[in-house]
C-alpha cells in the first residue's frame, strides 16, 4: 500500500563545531504528520525526531510515530513504527531517506458476522488483526527561514503483512 505522507517538525537547529555540545532538547524534534492516501484514506501521525549525527549538510535521525487512518468501508487501522534516515540539505532544500519497522492493528470498519453452528447468522467481536509494518519513505523538504519549523513531504511505502 502507497501512502503520501505530509510532516511538519519543530526542532531547535544548532551549530556544531569542535567546541559546541549540544543538550537532548536540542537534539529532540516534535512530529505531526497527515498520513494518508490523498483524502480518501485520511490518518494523522504523531511522534519524536532525534538527531544522532548533524553537521551542515548531513543527518542522521531516529523517528518513533504513533498514528492511525481510516479507511472507509474497509478498516480503521492504528500504528506505533520507528525509523532511522538520512537527511542531506543544500541550503534550505533537504531529501531525506528512510527505513523502518512498526507493528499495524486493523478492525474492519462495520459490523462483523459468522454463521452458527445453526446455520443462522450472530454478531461477533471485532478484535481486529495484527500485522508487521515494514516500511520506506522518501521526502523532499524546507528548512528556511522559518527555523525551527521544517516541512516535508513525498511517498511513504508499507507492507501491512500478513494480510487477512
Amino acid at each position: 500500500m502507497l501512502l503520501q505522507t505530509f510532516s511538519v517538525d519543530a526542532q531547535e537547529h544548532f551549530e556544531t563545531n569542535a567546541n559546541s555540545k549540544t543538550t537532548f532538547e536540542e537534539r529532540l524534534a516534535l512530529k505531526l504528520e497527515y498520513f494518508g492516501e490523498l483524502v480518501l484514506h485520511p490518518g494523522l501521525s504523531v511522534g519524536l525526531q532525534y538527531s544522532v549525527i548533524k553537521n551542515n549538510w548531513f543527518t542522521v535521525h531516529w523517528d518513533v510515530d504513533l498514528g492511525g487512518y481510516w479507511h472507509r468501508w474497509n478498516n480503521k487501522s492504528v500504528f506505533l513504527k520507528t525509523s532511522i534516515g538520512s537527511r542531506f540539505a543544500m541550503g534550505p532544500i533537504f531529501a531525506d531517506l528512510n527505513i523502518g519497522i512498526g507493528y499495524l492493528h486493523a478492525w474492519a470498519d462495520g459490523k462483523i458476522y459468522q454463521q452458527t453452528e445453526a446455520g443462522g447468522v450472530e454478531k461477533v467481536a471485532n478484535w481486529g488483526h495484527p500485522h508487521f509494518m515494514p516500511n520506506t519513505s522518501i521526502l523532499i523538504g524546507w528548512d528556511g527561514s522559518r527555523r525551527p519549523w521544517t516541512v516535508h513531504f513525498g511517498p511513504e511505502i508499507y507492507l501491512q503483512s500478513s494480510f487477512n
